[in-house]
């Protein structure tokens, strides 16, 4: 038997590559700026969380000092009287946060339905002037959504869609069509191979069977990214619900903080608690939806 030398046998491991000195130094670096711009925009939120916890003498004592960034006292009872305060003041104030959730949950839906169909159109019909069409919806993006809310509003007047109730549908109607939304599902929809579609129309799907059986389960992250940009749009929503809800009663919490924040006598802590409330929901889906906020940008600029 020949003797195996073990210094022969290859290694199944390839040896670490050495990290220079250099380079730990600007990791480090690199770790503190992040930490530093971390810490610059958490400045505000943190104060504006902590500073819910107290009552308004609370808020100025502390101002000037560290504690201003903590709680009133270890006393977890003593945390919300400012939110009991809140709801207690202002009786409309858990009606608005419902009103929000109602018309977000509306919108999403209509704008899900309504703009992915038309994007799924534009990629896949062949028609005179699609691609002109498509030039058109390029270019009327580049308008800002501002310069339309009058000429809107005048629009809903002479449809009757100012007066209370039906002024609801006046607010959620403009916002179901979105063209940026529709050129995102078109760009999406362009990327997806068109032979899955041509399988199942061979065997005897229709085309709107092929869009709600197919394409949709397929493009799960498309619709997940414009529900998400639809929610912090309209959650976000004030100057056009301004001019739509002089009713408190049907006010989103956006517009209702303006009451919040105006009334007299002012109290801080009772401001930053219904802020707290206007800050939480964008907050989670910031936290727990990253993945597709950044595929969100990335969509428009596939084809």
């Amino acid at each position: 038997m020949e003797n195996i030398n073990v210094n022969q046998i290859p290694t199944l491991h390839k040896p670490r590559k050495k990290i220079s000195f250099g380079k730990i130094v600007i990791k480090i670096l690199f770790a503190l700026l992040c930490l530093a711009l971390a810490f610059i925009f958490l400045f505000p939120v943190v104060w504006m969380v902590s500073n819910s916890f107290k009552t308004d003498e609370q808020v100025y004592a502390q101002m000037t000092s560290i504690w201003t960034f903590f709680p009133p006292s270890w006393n977890i009872s003593e945390w919300f009287v400012s939110y009991i305060k809140l709801f207690q003041t202002f009786e409309y104030f858990g009606r608005s946060i419902l009103n929000s959730i109602l018309y977000c949950t509306v919108t999403i839906v209509a704008v899900l339905v309504i703009n992915s169909l038309a994007g799924y159109a534009l990629a896949r019909f062949k028609f005179p002037g699609n691609k002109a069409m498509t030039t058109v919806i390029l270019l009327l993006m580049i308008i800002p959504v501002e310069t339309s809310i009058v000429p809107t509003y005048l629009i809903l007047y002479y449809l009757g869609l100012l007066s209370e109730p039906v002024n609801i549908i006046g607010y959620l109607l403009p916002g179901f069509a979105s063209l940026f939304y529709t050129y995102m599902f078109r760009q999406y929809f362009l990327g997806m191979p068109i032979e899955i579609e041509e399988a199942a129309r061979i065997d005897g799907c229709s085309r709107i069977g092929v869009f709600f059986r197919m394409i949709v389960p397929l493009a799960k992250p498309i619709f997940a990214t414009v529900a998400i940009f639809t929610f912090m749009g309209q959650w976000n929503e004030y100057i056009f619900a301004q001019f739509m809800f002089p009713n408190p009663a049907y006010q989103p919490l956006q517009v209702f903080l303006q009451l919040v924040n105006t009334a007299t006598p002012k109290d801080i802590g009772v401001v930053m608690a219904s802020l707290t409330f206007s800050t939480i929901p964008i907050a989670l889906v910031y936290i727990f939806a990253q993945k597709y906020i950044v595929e969100g940008v990335s969509f428009t600029g596939l084809k």
